[in-house]
């Protein structure tokens, strides 16, 4: 009888583990190597804008009036992909800027919507792959 109840216990404690297992694989795509990659290219994009803004306010004293000047002056230059995928816009305050955010298009494989910003005075990241993840 002993080794019954041991048989039906751990039956019912895989059971127990199998379940835990599938219901936290499938809220979000977290540990994603993709979705990690994906935000890791946006993010350094971001990084190397804001560098760059800040060097073309530095040279001539106000920023540029759009990310195509700031590319024309071969301050910034952005991948083929980031750029196909995600629409990049930048905002500034005076002689700072205060944030850059990428927002996806169609084309990035999970689709639109998703956004990556960077809150640059305090070097702060947040959105897809940071914060938020696909399902």
């Amino acid at each position: 009888m002993m080794r019954y109840r041991i048989k039906t216990i751990g039956r019912f404690g895989s059971l127990v583990l199998l379940a835990a297992l599938l219901l936290g694989c499938a809220g979000t795509r977290k540990n994603d190597p993709a979705v990690a990659l994906r935000s890791q290219r946006v993010q350094s994009t971001l990084s190397d804008i804001a560098d760059g803004l800040n060097a073309y306010h530095q040279e001539r004293g106000y920023f540029p009036k759009g990310l195509a000047t700031l590319r024309e002056t071969g301050l910034v230059s952005i991948m083929p992909d980031v750029e196909r995928e995600w629409t990049i816009k930048y905002y500034v305050d005076g002689d700072k800027v205060m944030m850059i955010e990428a927002v996806s298009r169609t084309a990035m494989p999970d689709g639109e919507g998703y956004s990556v910003v960077y809150r640059v005075p305090n070097s702060e990241w947040e959105g897809y792959g940071i914060t938020e993840f696909p399902k």
